[in-house]
């Protein structure tokens, strides 16, 4: 690629585009490689293990060096991976032979990849050799898969179960002291599998009592001190296995570990459009739909259905639009038991109540992704605008960059940075009115996510997310 002429704005979106991706989708999740600057920790090798990792001499340690965990075979690739396999802490005896790193961090981006070979096995990640992130299969609980241990709910939603790998991907910032008192509390963003699960935590204590880690015995866990610790994994006598671990240190000024993936694409957008945020991150304040179907989730919307759904329902915003950039990202999860029924952004026409009684129906434009792309005109005309490349660019079962851009008559959609469409309709057929995400009616259980959505008035004539000649 010759950029000796690119102008600064091409050179400003090359860049972009190519960041976003490669930390939302190539950077989390099972397989993603030491970004720069980062030190891989367990690459299955015995030399590696011995090398950079030691056991914890807790108050409930039982065993000697050498470390005896295993150097296995990885059941799924022609490599190896470490197994928590220790005599002494056989039957579960906690704190027996939990490994920890020789070096010790405060402030870090970690990557660790895990494998629970058997129903109930249970061992842990621990931040510091203080904070335990649970791996435990089976629970779905404060204590399970996943939570902040004790803290916070288990995202097992994003579990690949038992017998696949997983993987957390955690920026972590250690707490903060003043005058030997604790300031500000540890806290951390996680993705499990992909997926954000966590974002800004804020952790208030050590839970497990003194064979827990460093601090675990000081005033109950909540006498936290201003001291790195290692990187700790617990042995309690189960097969679960670990490979692909690598850290960065980091230096985090201000108690913000979110990844904040939304910032290259919003700083795409002209100056002079006033870029705003649609979604808090936490709950539905601004939109209005179905509460059995809508939920705010780890700083996603999600729109998700067991049961049947008799008519298409609309998670809809407060306010009405007619000009408008919308960004967002959307990922439709994709199993063995669930729908592949596309989702839709609804624009441009009018909520009503519909023939099933179903107060958060539409009539008018649809602008459809996932399995299926183009437009359809609710309750009108049906098809409007045929799939066009869609299928070609969607990342199916991943995340998917959308942008929408309404300028008059005109519609344009982009996705991953390709234009679908770009589509004149009738004026007289288009009005001001609510945005909403769709739940297509269904048989079957389907569930999408929604993140990062960024809206602009009255906006350029240009797609941000698509290079410009």
């Amino acid at each position: 690629m010759n950029l000796s002429h690119a102008t600064p704005r091409r050179l400003l979106f090359l860049f972009a585009i190519i960041l976003l991706p490669r930390l939302t989708l190539a950077d989390v999740g099972v397989g993603a490689k030491p970004v720069e600057g980062a030190e891989l920790l367990l690459d299955g090798s015995r030399e590696m293990l011995d090398a950079k990792w030691t056991y914890w001499e807790g108050p409930g340690f039982a065993s000697s060096l050498p470390i005896k965990w295993k150097v296995v075979d990885d059941p799924f690739s022609s490599g190896k991976c470490i197994q928590t396999d220790d005599p002494a802490a056989a039957g579960g005896k906690f704190g027996a032979a939990d490994i920890v790193t020789k070096q010790q961090y405060r402030d870090f981006r970690l990557h660790v990849e895990l494998l629970i070979m058997n129903p109930g096995g249970n061992s842990g990640v621990y931040l510091q050799n203080r904070h335990e992130i649970q791996v435990l299969d089976g629970d779905n609980t404060s204590h399970g898969m996943g939570a902040v241990i004790n803290e916070s709910e288990s995202p097992y939603y994003a579990y690949n179960g038992r017998g696949a790998w997983n993987a957390y991907d955690i920026v972590f910032r250690a707490a903060r002291f003043r005058d030997g008192k604790r300031t500000e509390k540890a806290r951390l963003t996680m993705y499990f599998n992909g997926q954000k699960v966590h974002r800004n935590f804020e952790i208030n204590q050590v839970w497990g009592g003194p064979r827990s880690g460093i601090d675990g015995g000081n005033d109950d866990g909540k006498g936290i001190t201003d001291t790195p610790g290692g990187l700790k994994l617990q042995c309690e006598g189960h097969d679960v296995r670990y490979r692909n671990i690598w850290i960065r240190e980091l230096s985090l000024e201000k108690p913000d570990t979110d990844f904040n993936e939304p910032v290259a694409v919003a700083s795409l957008v002209p100056a002079e459009e006033k870029v705003r945020s649609l979604f808090n991150g936490l709950d539905l304040s601004g939109w209005t739909g179905d509460a059995a179907r809508w939920s705010a989730v780890n700083g996603m919307i999600r729109g998700a259905n067991e049961n049947r759904v008799p008519s298409s329902t609309y998670l809809f915003t407060a306010g009405n639009h007619r000009n408008f950039r919308l960004l967002f990202e959307v990922r439709q999860t994709m199993s063995s038991r669930h729908s592949t029924m596309h989702s839709a952004v609804a624009a441009l026409g009018e909520r009503f109540t519909d023939a099933g009684n179903n107060a958060f129906g539409f009539r008018g434009p649809l602008l459809m992704f996932c399995h299926d792309w183009g437009i359809w005109d609710a309750h009108g005309r049906n098809r409007v605008v045929p799939q066009g490349p869609g299928p070609e660019v969607e990342r199916r079962g991943e995340w998917n960059q959308i942008e929408i851009l309404v300028r008059g008559e005109r519609l344009r959609f982009a996705a991953n940075g390709r234009e679908v469409f770009d589509f004149a309709d009738k004026p007289e057929l288009l009005k001001s009115g609510p945005i909403g995400l769709q739940l297509h009616s269904n048989d079957q259980p389907q569930e999408y996510f929604f993140r990062s959505l960024l809206l602009s008035e009255n906006p350029g004539e240009n797609l941000v997310t698509v290079p410009q000649p």
